[in-house]
């Protein structure tokens, strides 16, 4: 996989310039990073002469979704191509993973300029930067304003900060640099309120989300001599429960914390698409011959090494079944 840098700052900026009324998005089902870094981005770009709109959905968005007090913003299905110059698409390894409808439309018939951080990323757009051993694309945005010498205000650095503690993990996770804490160091000193941010992203949860977690656990599973955990929630799990998957992100957390599971998978079903099961899948980054993002490219997905996803068109105990098996070869040497 290529791990190199691709574009650059001033490729980005450089196609920015010609523009004024910016159009800003990210993957379908934005999480804390591409939120973060939607809303940052618009902040600093409106305070820099630019006319920027944030195009995010906060149907299942979870808690990052207060940030969208901060900038100016409307759902996907309200997008009109009039409107704007340019869309810049953030955090999203190719325009398939952009919301369908109006937005789709959008991207096809505006100019595209891009920045993330995916292994799994095929470049596009007319100017990109891609950097796939970042930690985020809320720090390739840090990164962006640092050299342009843009100033950050404590929304900006809010945004920023949720983005880079929910896809490092709290920084735990191995795409956690130096390069991050500085970055992270640097927002804490514009106002950034950590505990009460960390209560709004990981402490709050509804009845139906605890409940919902218990059954995750009630799923759990290992294959192959431990080397494989899996957890299973169902759309009826969800219906009854009351809750979005964006409620439980750290669900995946429950295999992980087997100490022989080499990988870990989610397979969810959730209740606008019954039938379909996706897979949230992780790896350890002592496994070699393998990784989260080769498991999720074999079903037709993508992401990081370490942390993956894709969507299956079965329900879930076929879906569990048909990746047991292909797993299976992966751990030929291991009794199922």
């Amino acid at each position: 996989m290529n791990m190199r840098a691709r574009g650059s700052i001033a490729a980005v900026y450089g196609a920015l310039a010609c523009f004024h009324n910016v159009l800003i998005t990210a993957h379908i089902r934005p999480d804390g990073d591409a939120t973060g870094s939607c809303v940052a981005l618009a902040l600093l770009l409106k305070a820099h002469g630019w006319n920027p709109t944030v195009a995010l959905s906060p149907i299942g968005m979870g808690p990052p979704k207060f940030l969208l007090d901060y900038a100016p913003w409307i759902a996907p299905t309200n997008v009109r191509v009039k409107d704007y110059d340019c869309v810049v698409v953030l955090d999203c390894t190719g325009l398939d993973r952009v919301p369908d409808g109006p937005l789709r439309d959008a991207v096809s018939k505006l100019p595209v300029i891009n920045i993330d951080h995916h292994v799994t990323h095929a470049s596009f757009g007319v100017a990109h930067w891609v950097v796939p051993d970042a930690s985020s694309t809320g720090e390739l945005i840090y990164r962006f304003a640092r050299k342009l010498k843009w100033e950050f205000t404590r929304q900006i650095a809010e945004a920023l900060w949720v983005a880079l503690v929910t896809d490092t993990g709290r920084f735990a996770y191995p795409c956690t640099r130096p390069s991050t804490l500085k970055a992270a160091a640097v927002l804490l000193a514009h106002g950034v309120d950590s505990s009460k941010i960390n209560d709004r992203l990981y402490l709050y949860a509804s009845e139906g989300a605890v409940l919902l977690k218990r059954k995750a656990y009630d799923s759990l599973d290992t294959w192959f001599k431990g080397m494989v955990a899996v957890i299973c929630l169902t759309a009826r799990d969800f219906k009854r429960a009351g809750v979005a998957k964006s409620e439980i992100e750290e669900v995946i957390d429950i295999p992980r914390s087997i100490p022989t599971a080499k990988v870990s998978i989610f397979f969810y079903e959730t209740k606008d698409k019954p039938g379909i099961t996706r897979l949230s899948i992780r790896t350890r980054g002592d496994t070699p011959g393998f990784s989260a993002a080769s498991i999720a490219e074999h079903f037709g997905g993508g992401g990081h090494l370490l942390a993956a996803g894709c969507e299956l068109k079965m329900p879930p105990k076929t879906a569990m079944a048909h990746v047991k098996d292909y797993l299976g070869s992966l751990f030929a040497d291991t009794t199922p």
